[in-house]
């Protein structure tokens, strides 16, 4: 146990702890029932805290901490709508394993509902059960009611947040606790083993790996999570083994690696979606699978593979039973030694050829045929503009929709942070999240992607931006309508583009920016994306797309994820499924027809 000279109230020995366990800034929107702890980070001469001007914005900003930084984001709110407020970031953070903390502030014990003993709704004012209400998406949620307790769960709640697989914890602290007298009395930081892989799971996938003729390795974000990307692009070199990645996991590896094929998925790239469904060995190393990679019908995924999952969490192994795959139940920190102790694998030469003319192929490849026939800005071309333009290092969070499916197809990490969220995938992500990020790493330049729709979410938080003086470069790729929504919409409504279009709108932008001081750049050509956009202060820049300008490729329901719209010539479609056969139906072999007709008609 270490220990200070003096007593001070619980909001102190809160700040200390925050500062003890590195947590350096607090985001915050303050109020009455949180007012002791803002003083006490004030006061604290080792802590900062940032105003922001909506909770959902603190904590998605927080959320964005530890994606950039390794250190925990931690917010502080108020009770009732404060603590409320967290909500929507709080399940960011949870459906993507960040580990983030949020401290609320609750009414007086004596003024709350169980100090009354009866079932009334509220009793104190503005009082609110933020536990019950988040116990579902945090890793642990905690209502304190004493001193002791505050010492006690404050270090459990952190602990869980780091430990397994991460997530965020909340700590609800009444406003009798914030300032009750304490010691400043602190046990020893937790420490977390190095996690050891058993001789099983070496086996497992050292059996894999000696009968594969055809293997793909899935890179998953579980794999950067872990700290482990060098040793993993290091043995994919060593191994010469392909390898495609989620997009959570494609941040974590330059994409110049030379058994990179693209990422997978519903909007992945043609030649990754191919490799991945023709292998007959899939190695998932840290991925979920969720639907955006498998598709909606799970049955049609690699489906002449044996699947060997590797995960840090048991829960979401089980869901695997059904599907026949094989599990590696592992905390991916211990990878490196395991990876040391598998055979080389022995390759196909026939694979080999295909994989790499898959890349040739399909890699980097991705081009907007709405743009070419609307005579519109393609915005896989404003993307690879923009990635050649700004830092090699550069911090690129993404918000959701269109938006974020043009990003991830068509940009190309070398040293970049791109990321975005990917579970919960709420409007209005990146503003905040690039807050964020530039708050904790001043020196790296921050460029966020957003689309029209997205951005208005948090709009709110550009004070923020001005009133700390961040200069951070947010892109709309401004489509003037839901788009992600209106191809649905194409797909099975009949083109009826109610509430993504009929009855959406968006401001000016450009006024908007002057609004808020803000520079502003209107993009209508190619050559108007410069390394000038960057580095003199904070900026929109304002990109300007047709409002019909599709996600291209894109999976259409039914569908595997090696058939996408806009759909191949059978003769393409058979040479990128030249070792598993995945039949077309009639109907979509006609579409298939017809659209490469009516491509070679526009050509001619």
């Amino acid at each position: 146990m270490t220990q200070s000279p003096a007593t001070a109230a619980g909001s102190d020995w809160i700040a200390e702890f925050l500062h003890r366990v590195g947590s350096d800034r607090v985001f915050t929107l303050t109020g009455g029932a949180c007012a002791f702890m803002i003083d006490a980070v004030a006061r604290h001469p080792a802590l900062h805290y940032d105003c922001f001007q909506h909770e959902q914005s603190a904590a998605m900003a927080a959320d964005a901490v530890w994606r950039v930084t390794g250190k925990v984001g931690v917010t502080m709110a108020t009770s009732g709508p404060g603590a409320t407020n967290l909500i929507t970031g709080i399940a960011t953070s949870f459906f993507d394993s960040i580990p983030t903390l949020h401290i609320t502030g609750q009414v007086n014990q004596r003024e709350g509902s169980a100090y009354h003993g009866a079932k009334v709704r509220q009793s104190g004012f503005q009082e609110t059960d933020i536990v019950a209400m988040v116990a579902p998406i945090t890793k642990y949620a905690v209502k304190i009611t004493s001193i002791e307790e505050l010492q006690r769960e404050l270090p459990k709640a952190y602990a869980l947040a780091m430990s397994g697989r991460r997530g965020p914890v909340l700590v609800d602290v009444p406003m009798d606790i914030q300032q009750a007298e304490v010691e400043m009395v602190f046990a020893e930081l937790p420490t977390f083993a190095q996690p050891v892989a058993d001789d099983a799971a070496v086996e497992r996938l050292a059996s894999a790996l000696r009968t594969a003729k055809r293997p793909v390795v899935l890179w998953g974000g579980g794999v950067g999570f872990a700290g482990v990307e060098q040793a993993t692009a290091a043995w994919l070199a060593k191994t010469g083994l392909p390898f495609v990645s989620s997009w959570a996991g494609l941040t974590y590896f330059d994409h110049d690696h030379p058994g990179f094929l693209g990422q997978i998925g519903v909007y992945g790239n043609r030649g990754a979606n191919f490799a991945l469904q023709n292998a007959d060995t899939v190695i998932v190393l840290g991925s979920r699978l969720d639907n955006r990679q498998r598709s909606g019908n799970a049955a049609n995924w690699a489906t002449g593979a044996k699947v060997i999952v590797v995960d840090v969490d048991g829960e979401e192994l089980k869901k695997y039973q059904q599907n026949g795959y094989e599990t590696v139940h592992m905390d991916l920190a211990a990878l490196p030694p395991v990876l040391d102790r598998l055979p080389q694998p022995t390759v196909a030469p026939e694979w080999s050829a295909y994989t790499a003319e898959m890349r040739a192929r399909y890699f980097g490849q991705e081009r907007s045929s709405s743009a070419v026939k609307l005579n519109s800005l393609s915005p896989y071309d404003v993307v690879r503009r923009l990635n050649a333009a700004m830092d090699e290092d550069a911090i690129v969070p993404n918000d959701t929709g269109a938006a974020v499916c043009w990003v991830h197809q068509a940009f190309k990490v070398k040293r970049h942070l791109l990321f975005t969220s990917g579970g919960n995938s709420p409007m209005g992500y990146s503003l905040p999240a690039a807050i964020g990020a530039k708050l904790v790493c001043p020196d790296r330049q921050v460029v966020a992607f957003n689309g029209d729709g997205g951005i208005q979410l948090n709009l709110q938080d550009l004070q923020t931006i001005v009133a700390r003086k961040l200069d951070i470069a947010l892109v709309i790729m401004n489509n003037r309508s839901y788009g992600i929504i209106k191809q649905f919409q194409d797909s099975y409504l009949g083109s009826r583009y109610d509430a993504s279009y009929e009855g959406y709108s968006t401001p000016d932008f450009g006024r908007i920016a002057g609004a808020y001081g803000l520079d502003y750049e209107k993009v209508e050509a190619l050559d108007q994306i410069t390394p000038a956009l960057f580095g003199r202060g904070p900026i929109i820049i304002d990109v300007m797309l047709s409002e019909h300008t599709l996600i291209e490729p894109k999976l259409e329901m039914g569908r595997p994820i090696n058939d996408q719209f806009p759909y191949l010539s059978a003769q393409d479609y058979a040479a990128g499924n030249r070792f598993v056969a995945y039949p077309r139906p009639d109907t979509i072999a006609d579409l298939a027809a017809d659209q490469v007709s009516a491509d070679d008609q526009e050509a001619a």
